[in-house]
């Protein structure tokens, strides 16, 4: 294979680099790859040149700083990538590069540069210090002397707070148990932490307490903690609630654009493992006063905001108020990261309060300063004109090959199409969730959810998904494919992520440079009849009593299922990605041929 140079660009985190198109590139990105470019090298007499014209160097012997580690560069590298790796930013590119200089000064000199172009090229086999982290030697402090820091400021300042707490709802369980109307098409793979707040003295009895939680005009809900561990996409998504959970529909928007690991403000040099605080308010005057508190408790760098406009949502505390829901998305850890991940969810190292000015009565319910509603913040612009169509033609052969490839099936095309409303047009249309009707079910303004309709799949069938890996084509940061049982429960059943599904095209088409941006993922109830191998997901029989591994018996009809296909994050926009610009997963249902008599 010929290995060309990989361009590094200095360009800020939200216009990501570039690197020369090469054939198999992609198997060696990692989450927020690097987009191939037309040109990687400024437009010259003679071709950029690759490694066939000189071998490659051998590993630097440059004296950088040696209390870190060395790192090869491979295939699909580029500085800021390698920095994402090693200290979870791209934006300490440089640190590489200054420990690294002499190496990749040479690396680009053997190959016919005049010189790296300040680290502009680097190539395959160059050895990378890696300088340890400063952030080792200058810890920000505890998450616990924040929130203490910042309740002596809430008390010096006149203010009452009321403390809440963070746990993960399983929605599986919980309709299972008979407290949800439907599961809703949760994420196996991301179980989702949702924060739990009491009541203010003296208010109308929330719908669906504690999950869900009406806010007085004046009033701030405020999240001091640590954000979680490296992973593809983690999120704190506010979304409202309108109806009962119990009994449903539901109207569940999100409200504004999500704090994700793209725009998370930390008091350390990563969006991993830091310090950090989220203002929930749709009130100017305290959102200033809570920012100023949490300043003055060494969280000043360190401040997110998520607004509720009052020109869209009805605050207060009274029956007709709308009430809210705070939810935390983690999904896809980073290789190393799975136990941290696991041990963030179980015990969530978070401190929710709930923070207003103090009245002089016991009933809290009358706001005590004077109107100051904030305006809607403007929305992350999606899309950036890129697009996967032109994957097309190999998605289509991709299709043929599936077919083709298991003899004595009937095959059945089932589409996926657009699944939910966008939040803020479905608001205003009361587009309820009411399964199998979806509504506003999306509840991120970071994804795109094509749906399935529902489909039998009983046992000796079969269901090929295949698609576009949107990770692969940098429409996404995380994606997935997951399949769910009974449209109007909508349980989850098992779901494969962009990691997952990385190169499984290739068991169809071989040879084709397009495979590794495309997916092929089985689910199969065929058994030892059906397709085997390390790209098949064996499923539970049809009759299989879904609720019984809760210790549950409400019936779930395993026969019937549906797909939900999940993009989030594109890297340059850092919101969801342009639903014009996928190429919309597909799903291939097979059951046996028919015998003659």
């Amino acid at each position: 294979m010929q290995k060309l140079p990989i361009r590094h660009s200095k360009a800020p985190r939200r216009r990501r680099m570039a690197v020369t198109a090469v054939s198999g590139i992609a198997a060696g990105c990692t989450v927020l790859c690097p987009a191939p470019a037309a040109s990687a090298h400024p437009a010259t007499a003679d071709p950029a040149p690759t490694a066939l014209t000189a071998p490659p160097p051998a590993p630097s012997e440059d004296t950088g700083n040696d209390s870190g580690s060395v790192r090869t560069v491979t295939d699909g590298d580029t500085l800021w990538s390698v920095a994402e790796e090693v200290y979870g930013t791209g934006a300490r590119w440089p640190d590489l590069y200054r420990a690294s200089l002499d190496g990749i000064e040479k690396a680009a000199r053997s190959h016919g540069l005049p010189s790296d172009g300040d680290g502009h090229w680097i190539f395959a086999g160059t050895a990378l210090r890696t300088p340890a982290p400063a952030a080792k030697t200058s810890a920000a402090p505890p998450a616990d002397a924040h929130v203490a820091r910042f309740e002596r400021r809430l008390a010096q300042s006149g203010y009452v707070s009321q403390s809440g707490t963070e746990a993960v709802f399983d929605l599986n369980r919980r309709y299972c148990e008979g407290a949800l109307f439907s599961g809703m098409w949760p994420n196996p793979q991301s179980p989702y932490i949702v924060t739990n707040l009491p009541e203010v003295p003296g208010q109308k009895a929330n719908t669906n307490p504690p999950v869900t939680w009406r806010m007085r005009e004046d009033e701030a809900v405020v999240l001091i903690g640590t954000t979680p561990p490296p992973e593809a996409y983690f999120s704190f998504d506010l979304t409202m609630v309108r109806g009962s959970l119990n009994t449903g529909p539901v109207l569940w928007p999100a409200v504004g654009d999500p704090v994700n690991r793209g725009t998370v403000k930390t008091a350390g040099p990563t969006p991993f493992g830091q310090p950090f605080a989220l203002v929930i308010t749709g009130h100017e005057r305290t959102r200033a006063e809570v920012h100023e508190m949490l300043a003055a408790s060494g969280l000043g760098g360190a401040i997110n905001d998520a607004t509720v406009p009052p020109a869209m949502f009805r605050l207060g505390l009274g029956e007709d108020a709308d009430q809210f829901l705070l939810g935390i998305r983690t999904a896809a850890p980073e290789p190393g990261s799975e136990k941290a991940l696991d041990d963030y969810r179980a015990a969530p190292p978070l401190r929710i309060l709930r923070v207003r000015p103090k009245g002089a009565s016991a009933d809290q319910t009358t706001p005590v300063y004077a109107p100051a509603p904030l305006p809607v913040p403007r929305l992350r612009v999606a899309g950036t004109g890129a697009t996967e169509l032109d994957l097309n033609p190999s998605l289509q052969k991709l299709r043929q090959r599936i077919i083709d490839a298991h003899p004595g099936f009937e095959a059945r095309d089932v589409a996926m199409e657009r699944g939910f409303e966008q939040s803020y047009p479905g608001l205003q249309s009361n587009k309820v969730i009411d399964p199998p009707t979806p509504g506003i079910g999306a509840l991120s303004n970071d994804a795109d959810d094509p749906l399935s309709p529902p489909f039998s799949l009983p046992d000796g069938s079969f269901v090929v998904a295949y698609g576009t890996n949107h990770v692969a084509t940098r429409q996404a940061s995380y994606s997935s494919i997951s399949l769910y049982a009974d449209e109007e429960a909508a349980v989850s059943v098992t779901a494969k992520n962009h990691r997952d599904l990385r190169g499984t095209a290739r068991d169809y088409l071989p040879g084709s440079p397009d495979a590794d941006q495309l997916y092929a993922w089985t689910f199969s109830r065929a058994g030892d009849a059906g397709p085997t191998g390390p790209h098949v997901t064996a499923l539970p029989p049809a009759g299989t009593d879904f609720c019984a591994q809760y210790g549950a018996d409400r019936p779930v009809d395993m026969s019937r299922m549906q797909a939900v296909a999940r993009a989030y994050m594109q890297p340059e926009t850092l919101t969801h990605p342009a639903l014009s610009s996928l190429l919309l997963d597909r799903l291939l249902v097979f059951t046996p041929t028919s015998k003659s008599p």
